[in-house]
């Protein structure tokens, strides 16, 4: 199972994202939002639940558990508090972590030099992802970005940030092809998949494309690394144990999702709620995962 999925998961993701493609022009934004809200809620969601036992992984010394968690929790009321500080700056800081942790998780093993390169690579690749993302839905997330800070971002920043983030993301390629850590041929290969990317951002609605990529490029192939450093293989057998550990969890975040939803009335976009989870739980899982890869 663990070579059939690594060396087919490239495949099955391709073929998903140009299925989900086809997809959004059949259907309208209800449906398209309607899937992309079952996709983020379960298996996005789920991505994420396992962060303790991970933590845990290896580790015998109680009291580095207990600051482990300590960590974990501080991280979480930090991220609460930016937001109700600054809700701007809060979706900001989002940005930028998902941004690099996207890049961690896709080319972790793909680009390794030294930590500053890796970490202005991570965060040039995933910045460019979110402008694109952005520069396709402008309305959209002109209506969220209102509803959760009272503002929302410029088309000229936006239009900045997706000009940087390709231009720093292309001459690290270079530098990379000229040090012979990359080839033509895998270059090639990232500008096509970031132009089909492109394509299903400018066809689909915004949930719908940011959950094509949140669940299909990034959430499950880190699901994969995470069953590999939990149980060692990857087989039936430990997917299984990943799904059960982190069901509770998974659980609980569901019906606290859906009971915040229904509590506050300020919160009218079921879209703008899953994103203020994702921030609160983006920060502390983007540590978690820091620290299993390194």
């Amino acid at each position: 199972m663990e070579t059939f999925l690594k060396q087919n998961y490239q495949n099955f993701m391709i073929f998903f994202t140009f299925f989900l493609l086809w997809f959004s022009i059949q259907f309208g934004k209800v449906v398209e939002d309607s899937v992309a809200f079952v996709l983020i809620i379960s298996i996005g969601v789920l991505h994420g639940a396992n962060d303790l036992l991970i933590l845990s992984k290896g580790e015998k010394k109680r009291f580095r558990l207990v600051k482990y968690f300590i960590v974990y929790l501080s991280i979480i009321v930090l991220c609460i508090l930016i937001y109700l500080l600054s809700s701007f700056l809060a979706i900001i800081l989002f940005v930028l972590l998902s941004s690099y942790h996207f890049g961690e998780e896709y080319f972790g093993e793909k680009v390794v030099v030294n930590k500053i390169f890796n970490s202005m690579y991570y965060l040039a690749y995933g910045v460019f992802i979110f402008s694109m993302l952005f520069y396709s839905s402008t309305s959209q997330v002109d209506e969220i970005m209102k509803e959760l800070a009272n503002r929302t971002f410029t088309t000229f920043q936006i239009e900045l940030a997706l000009l940087l983030s390709l231009s720093i993301f292309l001459v690290s390629n270079l530098y990379l092809f000229l040090l012979k850590r990359n080839t033509a041929e895998m270059l090639l290969k990232e500008v096509f998949y970031l132009g089909l990317l492109f394509v299903v951002f400018q066809t689909s609605s915004l949930i719908l494309g940011f959950a094509i990529y949140f669940i299909f490029w990034h959430s499950i192939p880190s699901i994969i690394h995470q069953v590999e450093f939990i149980s060692g293989s990857l087989t039936k057998k430990s997917v299984a144990h990943y799904i059960k550990k982190a069901f509770i969890y998974w659980g609980i975040s569901v019906v606290g999702l859906i009971t915040l939803y229904q509590m506050v009335p300020q919160i009218k976009l079921f879209s703008t709620l899953i994103f203020v989870v994702l921030f609160a739980v983006t920060a502390p899982h983007t540590w978690v995962m820091h620290k299993m890869k390194s």
